[in-house]
């Protein structure tokens, strides 16, 4: 674009159009606008005139509207002063333009060209219209350079794409021709496994079955015979090359299929990349016409480059990538029946071996047995014979290494670990799984066999298979950073035999047949259905390890030695093979993978788990009501304890239980946790019911000890008579009314409440949460899962302890209390005879107390002296205070009415005047009071041998009652 600039100059004067030019420039405009120089500036630059000031524009009004005053404004326009800030004026109204004029320009692509010219436009020539004539021509020279090397540049980069597509070309050729060979290869591989497997090995099968394989048509081999085919040792070197090529097939396939998938998606991204720009194409068609502009021009100036793969220029180089994808699309049918076609021989081969290691293993067995009879030559045969077999179970171990390799790269490890399960597993189970074996050393239906057969099981597959399982699963296994065996990527392996090659059909074949299911899982009998859960539960615990771990590493320690020296010597090199090393974190991964496996979950939700707990709960409650009814019949020493008299002793001494209602009450507690009672699922059913037990005891206690349950007395119903006809009844009694069965319950709450939250808790804890390393090993739990169940174990039974303490404490401070004290105040009647001891009776005063006084507190002293040894703690002399407090007290009472008595009938004497001196000078009032006091000073002296202090209540008014006596008292 050209940059246009108007200028308006005056033909004929000066104009202030001029001198805004000349004032600009620093010289004058030319006047003759005929001259081509003007015409060229009129045409070039049009520049608008500069705006007036408003002070100009008034002076021009009123020149037009006074003219007679022309002459003088035109004197004062030309004055010095004005002249000067006009010309200030002028110069600040040119920088504004030239900075608006420079910041037009630099908005436009063909403006900031110019500007390279100068840094602004008062660097420019006064003559613009010379310079534009003087640049024209190198301008036009330039732009005739740009266009040739513009065209050299697009005729390069298309020679270069043309380069760049032949050398893709060459290299997608060199890669087809790879693929097609490694296709053959692997076919070739096939066939010749599959003509060995058919037998034929005579040269004309042999070149025609190559013939086929190299047309794509040696699946029909896949048809013929498959039976298994004894290889002879002379092959073992063949046999090892052609199974190394079948994994190596594998590897092929692989590849094979890789490159199939990258092609698919190389031609899906072609067909979808044009869309993406087409739609962009669209939405800038929708922007404003300068987005447009800007674009166009954009894209005219851009630069052809070899880095620029537009869909325009980049048809060659999609073409290449779809000859590619037809050669790869056309050879998609024998790369997928190549696929299926190694998976197939893989898993044949992988049979055959299995079944040469089971035959192996057998005839290892037989001369075992056939060897430990024999000595001399049979020895050294027996040595040899089983070095060589040993010997051949290292080269099949080695050869099945490579099978499950090359199934595993297929991602067919479901094929490997069902063909593991169907040849060497479900074998092992129709031999030894039958109801017959089930049921060995016990009755029809008790499942008495279920352990041995189990271990039976797991013993025999360690032995025959256990070298290919660890094999398998340190080839396998999946050692993330984390290590946590609970962790998802743990849980994932390319090819489990542990888990689905043994545990799932094992679990499969005792969930399958109906007969074998229903004995162990729905026995109807707790016991046989604990049994049955037990067994199989210490198998799946024990699974892992029993199979993983090494069955006498000490004796192939001692022998290897040996074994190496007799291997080089006869030119074996076995002893050389990998022999995986399983550590504990690689079995507790595989015991946690048999943890997480559906099967398992299945598994456990066969058993009836529930209706077992309803069972034994049914069992227990039963003994704890007959308990509580023979106590009810004969009282609280009624022998109603049925649990074994070792275990009762034992508690007896352990926990210093008294009653037998007690030890059946703990026995019953205990055995809820005994091995052949407990399942780990059901803890918190077995703690709710033990709680449930304390709570039925503690209601039947709370009930007597409110009077609502009568002792005896029961009549005995017509079934009952002939078996307790040698009972002797006793009498119907309240046994709250008994202060010594009162005290005894309390005692035996006390024990059972601190047995609760330390022995029981203790005990409860071990068995859920074992502390010794094997027992949590077998259980899999960790130690934090372990506090946690203690925690809440701990907090149940201390919880359930606090309902204790209330009814422990009531028996004594109301119970015991009441029927104390009313014992201790019967003697109190006797108070009122002391009067009539000594009224008119002319006796001395008295010297000791009286008899009834050592009669009060006699009960209590006798109880104290019995269950001082059995009062709570808790309880402590609160109890003996209460009743000392409250015989004190009706004591005090009883005195202070006799002294009252006594002082009336002394003033009705008094004033009859027949008031007698009797013996010593001392009235029968006096003795009555000498009395008293007597008997206060005894009776003060059995509280203090209870141990009690004399500030009670009742003690001191007694000794303010009796103090005026102390006055009669002989010196």
């Amino acid at each position: 674009q050209n940059c246009k600039i108007n200028m308006t100059m005056a033909t004929s004067g000066p104009s202030p159009g001029a001198s805004y030019f000349s004032t600009i420039h620093g010289g004058s405009p030319s006047v003759d606008g005929g001259g081509p120089s003007s015409a060229a500036t009129s045409a070039a630059l049009t520049v608008p005139p500069p705006p007036f000031s408003d002070e100009e524009s008034k002076i021009d009004n009123d020149q037009q509207q006074h003219p007679s005053d022309v002459h003088n404004n035109s004197s004062a326009l030309n004055s010095t002063p004005y002249l000067q800030s006009r010309l200030i004026q002028l110069r600040t109204q040119s920088q504004d333009l030239s900075t608006e004029l420079t910041k037009k320009l630099a908005t436009s692509r063909s403006g900031q060209s110019l500007l390279h010219i100068g840094p602004s436009l008062s660097t420019l020539p006064p003559d613009l219209t010379s310079l534009l004539e003087a640049l024209s021509p190198l301008l036009s020279q330039v732009e005739q350079y740009e266009g040739e090397n513009r065209g050299e540049l697009e005729r390069l980069v298309s020679q270069g794409r043309e380069v760049q597509c032949a050398v893709k070309k060459r290299e997608f050729s060199v890669q087809c021709a790879e693929i097609y060979k490694e296709l053959m290869g692997a076919e070739e591989v096939l066939r010749w496994r599959l003509l060995q497997q058919s037998g034929d090995k005579s040269g004309g099968g042999k070149n025609k079955k190559s013939e086929e394989g190299r047309r794509g048509g040696y699946e029909d081999v896949l048809e013929d015979d498959e039976e298994d085919d004894d290889w002879s040792e002379d092959e073992t070197e063949e046999e090892f090359d052609h199974i190394c090529s079948l994994e190596r097939a594998a590897y092929t396939t692989l590849y094979l299929l890789q490159e199939l998938h990258s092609s698919s998606a190389d031609v899906s991204a072609m067909t979808t990349t044009p869309k993406k720009r087409a739609t962009q194409s669209d939405g800038d068609d929708n922007d404003g016409s300068n987005n447009n502009n800007n674009i166009a021009t954009n894209g005219s100036n851009n630069l052809p480059s070899l880095s620029d793969f537009s869909s325009s220029d980049n048809t060659s180089l999609n073409g290449v990538v779809l000859e590619k994808s037809r050669f790869l699309a056309k050879l998609a049918p024998r790369i997928r029946r190549l696929e299926s076609d190694t998976a197939k021989c893989l898993v044949s081969t992988l049979e055959e071996l299995l079944v040469r290691v089971r035959t192996l293993m057998e005839d290892d067995n037989d001369a075992n047995e056939e060897g430990q009879g024999g000595g001399g030559d049979n020895t050294t045969a027996y040595d040899s014979n089983k070095q060589q077999r040993k010997s051949q179970h290292d080269d099949l171990l080695l050869m099945i290494g490579h099978c499950l390799r090359g199934l595993a790269l297929l991602g067919k490890g479901a094929d490997a670990e069902s063909a593991f399960a169907r040849v060497a597993i479900m074998p092992i189970i129709r031999s030894k799984l039958s109801m017959g074996k089930l049921d060995e050393g016990g009755s029809r239906g008790e499942c008495a066999g279920l352990f041995f057969l189990l271990d039976g099981i797991a013993n025999t597959i360690s032995t025959m298979y256990g070298s290919i399982l660890r094999s398998s699963e340190s080839m396998f296994t999946n050692e993330t950073g984390s290590g946590s065996k609970s962790s998802s990527s743990c849980l994932r392996m390319e090819v489990d035999l542990v888990t689905c090659g043994v545990w799932v059909p094992v679990a499969t074949a005792l969930m399958a047949d109906p007969g074998i299911k229903m004995a162990i899982f729905s026995p109807g009998i707790a016991n046989v259905l604990q049994a049955n859960y037990s067994a199989l539960d210490t198998f799946l615990s024990e699974l892992a390890s029993s199979l993983l771990l090494l069955q006498s590493p000490q004796e192939e320690d001692v022998t290897q030695e040996e074994e190496e020296k007799t291997s080089i010597e006869t030119g074996n090199f076995s002893h050389l093979y990998y022999r995986p090393t399983i550590q504990a974190d690689a079995i507790e991964r595989a015991q946690a993978r048999l943890y997480a496996h559906p099967t398992t979950v299945e598994f456990s939700k066969r058993w009836n788990l529930p209706i077992y707990y309803q069972l034994r709960f049914a069992e227990f409650c039963k003994r704890l009501d007959k308990a509580i009814e023979g106590v009810c019949r004969e009282g609280w020493t009624a022998d109603v304890f049925t649990g074994d008299a070792k275990d009762g002793k034992k508690i007896s001494d352990t926990f210093g239980y008294e009653l037998p209602f007690f030890f059946e009450l703990y026995d019953i507690l205990l055995s809820m946790w005994k091995p052949d009672v407990y399942l780990r699922p059901l803890t918190h059913r077995f703690l709710r019911g033990a709680m449930q037990l304390i709570g039925r005891v503690l209601a039947f206690v709370k009930d007597g000890a409110d009077g609502k349950i009568q002792f005896g007395g029961t009549e005995e119903s017509e079934g009952e008579k002939d078996r307790s006809e040698t009972i002797v009844a006793i009498p119907a009694y309240f046994w709250n009314e008994r202060v010594e069965d009162v005290a005894v319950v309390a005692w035996e709450l006390t024990i059972l409440e601190t047995c609760l939250t330390h022995d029981y808790l203790d005990y409860v804890a071990n068995t859920v949460c074992p502390n010794d390393k094997a027992s949590r090993q077998s259980t899999h739990t960790s130690s934090l899962e372990l506090e946690e169940i203690r925690s809440l174990a701990s907090e149940v039974l201390v919880e359930c302890s606090q309902e204790f303490s209330p009814l422990v404490s009531n028996s004594w401070y109301t119970l015991i209390v009441d029927r104390l004290t009313k014992q201790c105040c019967i003697p109190l009647t006797a108070v009122k005879g002391v009067a009539a001891t000594y009224r008119m009776t002319n006796r001395p005063p008295p010297t000791q107390a009286s008899p009834f006084v050592a009669s009060i507190l006699r009960p209590l002293k006798e109880f104290d002296t019995t269950f001082s040894s059995r009062t709570p703690p808790q309880i402590g002399d609160e109890w003996k205070q209460k009743i000392i407090g409250a015989v004190s007290s009706k004591y005090s009472i009883a005195v202070e009415d006799l002294i009252a008595t006594v002082k009336r009938t002394e003033e009705a004497l008094k004033s009859r005047k027949t008031r007698k001196m009797m013996a010593g000078g001392m009235s029968d009032g006096e003795k009555v009071k000498l009395q008293l006091l007597l008997d206060y000073r005894q009776y003060k002296k059995d509280v203090e041998e209870l141990g009690l202090g004399t500030s009670i209540e009742g003690l001191v008014k007694l000794n303010q009652l009796t103090l005026e006596a102390e006055s009669l008292l002989p010196k």
